[in-house]
């Protein structure tokens, strides 16, 4: 039996949120934020690698999920990117605080910086300065930590010694980076759904 299409507006009073361009379904409020029917309320958990933050995600789901649904998952890095929001636009490599000749080595000035991420191509690394945090749009996801940075399950395929680089968005500044899994490192999560 299948079951009926939510609509838009039926997700967002649900605490979700579907992007019109990938399909995805997420969660408005990040991992430990409840929904209140109009704003997320309380703190976000804090995990120290992305392992727990997908373990946390697990429990959530075993324990009846959220919104009647049970398949939330933590977002793959090419997912996390699309929801970043720079009010100012990306920042360009002519921006980099370096001297012209260090910088060149990165592009033309009026190129922007992008960075590589795994099965996602090249993205842009950051948002200029200037722009507004946190780096998404609060009234899909509000009151998301300004400073907030959110685990994927996208791993580095070139591993550091014993440990291993998670990739993170940091939505203070729509950073993309890797991060060294347990270390003194922590960040927040968010979930997503295909349908």
């Amino acid at each position: 039996m299948q079951g009926f299409a939510e609509t838009d507006q039926q997700l967002m009073a649900a605490g979700q949120w579907r992007d019109p361009v990938t399909k995805l379904i997420w969660m408005r409020c990040s991992i430990g934020q409840s929904w209140s029917g109009s704003t997320c309320i309380g703190d976000p958990l804090i995990f120290h690698d992305s392992k727990d933050a997908e373990n946390a995600i697990k429990k959530l789901n075993a324990a009846g999920g959220f919104a009647g649904k049970t398949n939330w998952r933590l977002p793959q890095i090419k997912e996390l990117v699309t929801i970043r929001k720079c009010s100012q636009g990306w920042r360009k490599i002519g921006d980099i605080n370096l001297p012209e000749r260090e910088r060149r080595n990165f592009g033309q000035d009026h190129e922007l910086e992008m960075t590589k991420i795994p099965k996602g191509g090249k993205v842009p690394k950051n948002c200029t300065v200037h722009s507004t945090a946190p780096t998404l749009d609060t009234h899909i996801f509000p009151n998301t930590p300004s400073n907030g940075e959110y685990w994927s399950n996208s791993f580095s395929w070139q591993p550091i010694g014993y440990q291993y680089k998670a990739w993170h968005v940091a939505f203070g500044s729509g950073f993309v980076a890797r991060t060294i899994n347990y270390t003194d490192y922590q960040g927040l999560a968010r979930a997503v759904r295909e349908r």
